[in-house]
C-alpha cells in the first residue's frame, strides 16, 4: 500500500521532529497526525517486541531510516540497510542532524540488497523486517538467511503486510469510506462506481493486481514457523492507510478527527471479527534445530 511520492526539500523523517509537508501531497509524512496514527503505531509494536539494553539490531528494508533511528536512540546498536540509495542518503541525512546524537547508540546505514549481503553469521540478537518481506522473492532463503545472522536465542521481528488475506467485508467498509469522500471531493484514490457491489469488485480486483506485492501470507508464515519458534503472532489495522494518505479535507480539525476515527472503527472491526485485517505481527527466536 506504499505510495511513491517526491520528498520535500530538507525533508526530514524522524518521529520526534514532525512538522507539515504540505508539498507531498502522496505522503503520511505531510501531517504530523498522520504519522501519528500510522508510522507511530507501528514502530510502538515493534518496540514492544524487543526486550533488553544495547541490543545489537539488523533491520532489513530500513528505508527512510526512521525506525532504525528510534531504535538507536534507545540506545541499541543498529545496522540498517536498504537496496535504495536516495533512502538510504535521506536516512543518513536525517541521524546526522539528530539532536539526540551524541546520547544514542551506534547507528550504521548501508546501501545493499540483503539477498547479495554479507553480513556476519551470529553477530546479532534482532533482525527485523518491517514491511518489505512481502516485497521479497524466495522468502524462505531470505529468512534463513536472516536466522544465520542471529545469535543463538536471537529474536526476529516481521511486521509485514498480508495483500492477499483483504476479504469482501473488508472491502465492502473500504467502498463506503472511500464513496462517501469521493463524493465530498475530499480523495484523490481512483474513481468508483456508484454501485455498491461493482466498486467493491473494482477494490478486490485492484488488490490482487498489485504487481510490488510478491509474497503472500502463508508465503511468509510457512518459512516463518519452519524457522523460528513462535512466540508472538498479532493482527493490527493497515486498511485505512491508504485512505489516509489520499485524504484531502479541507479542515485540517476534521482531518484530523475524521483520520483518528477511520482507525479506531478498523480497530474495532478486527476485534470484533467483522473483517480479516492484513496487517501482522509475528516474533519467533532462534533455536537449535
Amino acid at each position: 500500500m506504499a505510495t511513491h511520492t517526491r520528498f520535500a526539500r530538507n525533508f526530514t523523517p524522524d518521529l520526534r521532529r514532525l512538522k507539515s509537508w504540505p508539498s507531498m501531497k502522496g505522503s503520511l509524512w505531510r501531517q504530523p497526525y498522520l504519522i501519528e496514527l500510522t508510522y507511530a503505531k507501528n514502530f510502538q509494536l515493534v518496540k514492544e517486541s524487543i526486550p533488553g539494553k544495547k541490543l545489537k539490531i539488523l533491520e532489513v528494508g530500513c528505508g527512510t531510516g526512521f525506525m532504525s533511528l528510534e531504535l538507536a536512540r534507545m540506545g541499541h546498536y543498529v545496522t540498517a540497510i536498504d537496496r535504495n540509495k536516495d533512502l538510504v542518503s535521506l536516512a543518513k541525512r536525517t541521524a546526522s542532524t539528530d539532536p539526540y546524537r551524541k546520547t544514542r547508540g551506534g547507528l550504521t546505514f548501508d546501501i545493499a540488497n540483503f539477498d547479495r549481503w554479507t553480513g556476519r553469521p551470529e553477530a546479532y540478537d534482532i533482525v527485523l523486517f518491517s514491511r518489505v518481506l512481502h516485497d521479497m522473492p524466495q522468502p524462505e532463503r531470505i529468512l534463513s538467511k536472516a536466522r544465520v545472522q542471529l545469535k543463538e536465542f536471537g529474536r526476529i521481528i516481521c511486521l509485514e503486510y498480508a495483500y492477499n488475506l483483504l476479504d469482501r467485508r473488508a472491502a465492502t467498509w473500504l467502498f463506503q469510506i472511500r464513496r462517501i469522500l469521493e463524493v465530498a471531493g475530499w480523495t484523490q484514490l481512483p474513481h468508483l462506481p456508484e454501485k455498491p457491489h461493482v466498486g467493491v469488485n473494482k477494490i478486490m480486483r485492484e488488490n490482487s493486481e498489485r504487481k510490488q506485492h510478491i509474497n503472500s501470507y502463508n508465503e511468509m508464515r510457512k518459512p516463518l514457523v519452519k524457522l523460528f519458534d513462535e512466540e508472538l503472532l498479532s493482527w493490527h489495522p493497515y486498511h485505512y492507510w491508504d485512505i489516509l494518505a489520499n485524504m484531502r479535507i479541507p479542515d485540517k480539525r476534521q482531518q484530523k478527527s475524521f483520520a483518528a476515527l477511520l482507525r479506531s472503527i478498523e480497530e474495532f472491526l478486527i476485534r470484533s471479527g467483522e473483517i480479516q485485517p492484513v496487517l501482522f505481527r509475528f516474533v519467533g527466536t532462534k533455536t537449535r534445530r
